[in-house]
């Protein structure tokens, strides 16, 4: 099993809140994050695709080094959301809560889910699109103004972890940036959690494995070593690869 760090921020004071005012759910969001297993995160190697949607194995066109080649992409962000919300379940997680609670009906548009809610702590995982970022603030805000949640947490990947498994996604180190910023408007405590494994060798693994088979059709990639000690700038998107043109 892959040990999970941890790394964390606050807006606001937002982890000293939850530690104190919400001793339980402190404990049970560091429990469950730290029973994730990283290890059953891995896309399988697949068939080889050289172009076209998806790309098997899943890769994005990345410069490193001045050099721009196909970067692996072994980790699959929507198992590491299944393994949280398996384990926030079983803690006696509510899922899905509506963060504008009486104020806007569920069900409609405006109803704004969040991912998790216990004791007025609410919780959203964030390994998508970076624009998301800003839609979890506004339902934070939403929630802390109707009064259904007083503190709130936001997991992400750090970018070391995210740049393995897309581009153009929300990351600890992207989120920590716009902290600043949110004295502005956000009045919601948050408790801003990143997440990374204690070591890569397993993700090394797969990419090897998926390295090899892209070798062997004549595609070359970064290799591993490459790709674990580059600085990639995760929030900002890929390279496009063409896409496959359809038969004549």
């Amino acid at each position: 099993m892959a040990g999970v760090r941890i790394e964390t921020e606050s807006h606001l004071h937002g982890e000293v809140i939850v530690e104190h005012g919400f001793p339980e759910e402190y404990e049970s969001i560091r429990t469950v994050l730290a029973a994730i297993d990283l290890e059953d995160v891995l896309r399988p190697v697949e068939e080889f695709t050289r172009t076209g949607r998806p790309l098997k194995p899943k890769r994005h066109k990345r410069p490193i080094g001045g050099v721009t080649l196909p970067f692996l992409l072994p980790v699959d962000q929507d198992l590491m959301n299944a393994q949280i919300e398996a384990g926030m379940r079983a803690a006696g997680w509510a899922t899905q809560p509506v963060a504008s609670g009486d104020l806007v009906p569920a069900g409609t548009p405006l109803s704004l889910r969040g991912d998790f809610a216990r004791n007025r702590v609410f919780v959203e995982v964030e390994f998508g699109n970076a624009a998301s970022f800003y839609r979890d603030l506004f339902k934070f805000q939403i929630a802390n103004r109707t009064g259904t949640g007083e503190a709130a947490v936001l997991v992400v990947a750090t970018d070391q972890l995210a740049k393995f498994f897309d581009s153009g996604v929300t990351t600890m180190e992207s989120a920590r940036r716009a902290l600043p910023f949110l004295a502005i408007g956000i009045q919601m405590p948050i408790w801003l959690i990143g997440i990374e494994p204690v070591d890569f060798a397993f993700i090394g693994e797969r990419y090897r494995a998926m390295w090899e088979l892209c070798h062997e059709n004549g595609l070359d990639c970064h290799p591993f070593e490459v790709a674990l000690g580059a600085e990639i700038a995760v929030a900002q998107l890929p390279v496009e690869e063409p896409r496959a043109e359809p038969p004549v």
